[in-house]
């Protein structure tokens, strides 16, 4: 039964890769010129932004995280590369909720438009 579930999981772990692969090169063509701009919104500007910011949060995370070995119900975890990926997507999102956050308060206060004058 474990391995049934296993194998469904990657299945579906591969299927969720696969589409968001192709999802990505679809927006991409369909984009059209590279600085463009909706609603007087640079949405381009913005996604490669955001994608730009996971990519380096990602990164630094997994090269500070932690790698010291874990003692959990008895069974000591070891392995460096899965200890700091687990650390890695933790950090991130809790960096990520946090520039969120700020970023909703600074668009709710109204301070971004005392700037523009």
């Amino acid at each position: 039964m474990v391995d049934l579930l296993l194998v469904v999981l990657y299945i579906t772990l591969f299927a969720a890769v696969v589409l968001t692969l192709w999802s990505a090169v679809r927006s991409i063509r369909m984009r059209g010129p590279f600085r463009q701009v909706v609603n007087n919104i640079p949405a381009t500007r913005i996604a490669c932004a955001a994608a730009l910011l996971l990519a380096v949060t990602m990164l630094l995370t997994f090269l500070l995280g932690s790698s010291s070995p874990m003692l959990i119900n008895g069974t000591k975890y070891s392995q460096t590369f899965w200890l700091k990926a687990s650390d890695m997507f933790i950090n991130t999102a809790a960096l990520l909720t946090a520039v969120a956050i700020i970023g909703v308060i600074f668009g709710v206060s109204g301070f971004n438009r005392k700037l523009k004058r």
